[in-house]
């Protein structure tokens, strides 16, 4: 048994996505090919499974088809290994892809990303912090050390005299 309603969560399936969208989601962060990506939907694999899918030929750089093959046969734990995909190599590896998405979204510099995501915040916060940012003369980790649980972003921005929308645009 879940803890938290986690079992109602479970018998609860998201919808998939539409595959234009699919598509355009992952080429965004990984740049892969649209007619290799849509084939795979096309053959049934879920949007879910097939992020995952180019999250690992990403992060061990190799062809997605070698990654389609391997997981058609083994659970991830087995296709991890198969690629020589330690824990910090898958790391690294989902760290650069979150970098690149936060680069093609807003254009915010690939290694600033990551220096503040391996200091422990989500690519999220980033994110959010960087549009702050660009509406007031705040040092970045300053606006992410603001944002709690309990304080919101919209908080975080009418406390620098910005519109709560601050972090969204």
């Amino acid at each position: 048994l879940m803890v938290g309603g986690g079992v109602a969560q479970a018998a609860r399936k998201a919808p998939e996505m539409d595959k234009a969208k699919a598509i355009e989601t992952l080429q965004v962060g990984f740049d892969y090919n649209a007619t290799e990506l849509g084939k795979y939907l096309d053959q049934g694999i879920s949007y879910k499974e097939l992020k995952n899918i180019c999250m690992h030929a990403f992060a061990a750089n190799v062809p997605l088809q070698k990654v389609v093959e391997l997981r058609h046969k083994y659970g991830w734990t087995r296709v991890k290994f198969l690629l020589g995909l330690t824990p910090q190599k898958f790391y690294e590896g989902e760290l650069k892809y979150k970098a690149n998405r936060l680069y093609k979204i807003m254009g915010l510099d690939k290694k600033t990303s990551i220096k503040y995501m391996k200091l422990g915040f989500a690519s999220h916060q980033v994110k959010r912090a960087s549009y702050i940012a660009r509406h007031c003369d705040v040092p970045l980790i300053e606006i992410l050390n603001m944002k709690t649980r309990q304080i919101k972003w919209g908080d975080v921005a009418e406390q620098l005299g910005l519109p709560r929308d601050a972090c969204m645009k």
